[in-house]
């Protein structure tokens, strides 16, 4: 049995997630909340949430501060080419939906990529952004975004529909 089974709430279509619950991949996160699985932001389209995905191995590096606390995150923007700020990417709407996610009273959720599972590291708010020059897949320099983030709570209980 799938383990976030584990945790639904009495309440049927709500979904309690605590801090270092694992899930075995993204597919199964996706299964949960709908989006696209494999990018490292999506849209839940059976949550009002945004999924971020923070994975050591990617091309530019998104970490917890301090060290040893998960606190607070900068967490860069999706998109491997091209400016990020750009209307024209593809994945512009992505970071957009992270820049509004107040306004649009939607949660962010912060998974992280530990070894062969994934683990819900809590949910974060957006307190700052600001854009840095990174090279992109092919080495050449372009704006991304880079979120402030800060955690608000260890769990979250989430209605799925």
């Amino acid at each position: 049995m799938i383990k976030w089974l584990q945790n639904w709430s009495k309440h049927m279509g709500d979904i309690i997630l605590v801090k270092e619950q694992k899930f075995s991949s993204r597919s199964e996160i996706g299964k949960l909340f709908g989006g696209n699985h494999q990018y490292g932001i999506t849209v839940s389209s059976k949550a009002n949430a945004i999924l971020l995905f923070k994975n050591e191995r990617e091309l530019y590096s998104d970490y917890f501060y301090p060290k040893g606390s998960d606190d607070y995150c900068l967490y860069t923007g999706i998109g491997r080419s091209g400016h990020q700020d750009n209307p024209n990417n593809k994945n512009y709407y992505l970071n957009m939906a992270v820049l509004m996610h107040k306004i649009n009273n939607r949660s962010l959720l912060v998974f992280e990529k530990r070894k062969s599972n994934h683990c819900f590291v809590g949910e974060y708010e957006l307190t700052e952004m600001h854009q840095n020059i990174q090279p992109d897949d092919s080495g050449r320099s372009r704006r991304v975004f880079v979120f402030r983030l800060k955690k608000i709570s260890d769990t979250i209980n989430i209605l799925i529909t």
